[in-house]
């Protein structure tokens, strides 16, 4: 029996086991910023790709990447950072100020008799809706101050890892496949492209969508006067993530601070422009996504809600992702037994 023990410890399946178990205690704290370091260097080597042909050190065309890619996101950040101090506090005391009694007088002549029993709740929670939302941003961003330290030691952590996968990726890939049998290669290889077509079909169906929203939103704010429009876009294309919600909320409780103000006109105009940025995720969404993969809007859904419930602000990425894989892994399984 001693000797079955020593057998055991002495053997290299149960070194690797601890080494592993070890490991994953070593990286747990970060694993989250090492997958996204993954999923942006996969995002990157493209570009990197091409400007191998003009620049001939890898390590240098993967560091000006990162760099042409992270001061815009940098600037993004830093505004809509200050424009929500800004604009939060003046927004959660004009929610506090409507007056629903009033709004509810103003809508009288727009809504039919049978539905004016209903208004004054549907108002109320319209408004407590926002206030909540409003305050909920408010107290993130100020716990977010606190912990500046630990966000900067992420993102180095982030970026640090999106370069060593960006530059590497090919090695570790190879790496790692020796490590397969050679009659799970195949499997292997076709998870590999169905998880490409999931990923691209995420960012490009879904995350270039709501990019593209948002930014059409702001401008489309700013051009109408709007306060903030800045952080009313970016709220907008945050909502445009969400399937079954889209940008829809932005624009109409703009609309319905308009008709209250008494600013009938650009209450129209904002309701004809936000059903005019919901027509085009109906058209742009399909249209980006269809050409990798065709995943169920409740596929991304469910990610989308359920992975910030475990792993916080980068559980809106990584929830849709690891669906995303399952899905493209089930693919592939389908493939192989037909």
């Amino acid at each position: 029996m001693i000797y079955k023990i020593k057998d055991t410890i002495a053997s290299s399946f149960f070194i690797l086991l601890v080494l592993f178990i070890l490991s994953a205690i070593v990286l747990y704290p970060i694993w989250t910023m090492l997958f996204l370091g993954a999923v942006f260097a996969y995002g990157i080597r493209p570009l990197a790709n091409r400007l191998d042909n003009y620049i001939p050190y890898r390590s240098v065309t993967i560091g000006l990447v990162i760099i042409i890619i992270l001061l815009p996101l940098i600037g993004v950040i830093a505004i809509g950072i200050d424009t929500l101090f800004h604009s939060a506090p003046a927004l959660l005391y004009t929610a506090q100020k409507i007056n629903v009694s009033s709004l509810n007088n103003a809508l009288k002549s727009y809504i039919p008799a049978e539905f004016l029993p209903s208004t004054d709740l549907l108002l109320n929670f319209l408004k407590d809706f926002i206030n909540n939302l409003l305050r909920m941003l408010i107290n993130y961003f100020v716990d977010l101050i606190g912990s500046v330290p630990m966000i900067a030691l992420q993102l180095f952590i982030l970026f640090a890892s999106a370069f060593y996968f960006a530059r590497d990726g090919d090695k570790i890939i190879s790496y790692l496949y020796s490590f397969l049998p050679d009659n799970r290669r195949d499997f292997m290889g076709r998870l590999t492209r169905e998880t490409e077509k999931v990923i691209k079909s995420i960012f490009y169906g879904h995350f270039l969508t709501a990019l593209i929203i948002g930014l059409m939103a702001i401008l489309g704010f700013q051009v109408l006067g709007y306060s903030y429009a800045i952080f009313l876009g970016l709220l907008a294309g945050f909502f445009q993530l969400i399937p079954v919600i889209g940008p829809w909320p932005t624009y109409t409780v703009l609309a319905i601070y308009d008709f209250v103000s008494g600013n009938i006109l650009r209450g129209v105009i904002v309701l004809v422009f936000g059903a005019f940025l919901s027509g085009i995720d109906v058209y742009l969404r399909p249209k980006l996504s269809g050409k990798y993969a065709d995943i169920h809007p409740l596929l991304f859904l469910v990610g989308f809600l359920g992975g910030p419930l475990i792993w916080g602000l980068a559980g809106f990425i990584i929830g849709p992702l690891i669906l995303g894989v399952a899905y493209a892994a089930l693919n592939a399984y389908r493939e192989e037994r037909e």
